[in-house]
C-alpha cells in the first residue's frame, strides 16, 4: 500500500495563473486542467492541526473513468475519498451513473484549496470545477477527525457542507464565500454558521 501511495504522489502540481482563477482569498490553490499526461496528478498540501490528520489532496483521472479526489494520509498509508458532488455541470461529461463524478469537459479546469471558516484548526477543502466565464460549482467539505487511526478511511471523516453554482469565481472572505455574478456588482453570500452555510438574509436576522 506504501508503494502505492508513493507513486500517486510522483506527478506534477499544476500552479494557477491569473487566467485560471476560480477561488479567490485563498493563499495555497493546485489546479488540475487536462495536463499532457492524463494521469499525472494535482497535488496540494493540507493544514490540519489534529492527531489523526490528512496530509494532501490529490486530484487525478481515475484509473477506470471519471475522477479521483483523494485524501491521503501519509504516517498510515492509507487514503480516502472525498465525496464530491459536480451532478449537472456543464464542466462533467459521461455518464455520471457509470463514471461517478464524470470526466471534466476539456474546455473546464478544477481548482483546490483550504479555508478555515470557522478558525477552528479544521481548515475546509475547496474544490472549484468552472470555465471561468459562466459555468461554476463549488463544494465545501469539513473534516470530523476520527477517534482511532483506524477508522481513518471511514466515509463519515468528511462532510459536504456546501454545494453551491456561480459563474466566474468565488470569493472566500474570512466566514463567507461571495459568489459574483453579472456585470453590475451583484453577489450571493454564504456564510457558515454552526457548520452550516446561511444566506445573508438569514444571519442578519
Amino acid at each position: 500500500m506504501r508503494d502505492c501511495l508513493s507513486v500517486i504522489l510522483i506527478g506534477v502540481a499544476f500552479s494557477s495563473t491569473a487566467a485560471e482563477t476560480l477561488l479567490q482569498g485563498i493563499e495555497q490553490t493546485t489546479v488540475w486542467n487536462h495536463p499532457d499526461e492524463l494521469f499525472a496528478p494535482s497535488v496540494l498540501p493540507l493544514a490540519f492541526k489534529t492527531p489523526i490528520k490528512p496530509d494532501t489532496l490529490i486530484v487525478k483521472t481515475a484509473a477506470q473513468a471519471g475522477m479521483d479526489y483523494l485524501v491521503l494520509y501519509e504516517q498510515l498509508s492509507v487514503a480516502s475519498r472525498l465525496p464530491v458532488d459536480f451532478a449537472g455541470s456543464d464542466c462533467i461529461e459521461g455518464d455520471q451513473d457509470v463514471t461517478g463524478d464524470g470526466d471534466i469537459a476539456a474546455s473546464c479546469f478544477l481548482q483546490a484549496g483550504q479555508h478555515d471558516f470557522d478558525a477552528d484548526g479544521l481548515p475546509e477543502i475547496v474544490l472549484a470545477l468552472g470555465d471561468g466565464t459562466l459555468n461554476l460549482q463549488v463544494n465545501i467539505f469539513a473534516y470530523h477527525p476520527p477517534a482511532r487511526p483506524v477508522d481513518a478511511i471511514r466515509s463519515e471523516n468528511w462532510e459536504l457542507i456546501g454545494h453551491f453554482t456561480g459563474q466566474s469565481k468565488a470569493i472566500m472572505d474570512g466566514r463567507s464565500i461571495l459568489l459574483p455574478f453579472g456585470s453590475q456588482g451583484l453577489e450571493e453570500k454564504r456564510t457558515l454558521i454552526d457548520g452550516k452555510f446561511l444566506n445573508a438574509s438569514d444571519v442578519e436576522s
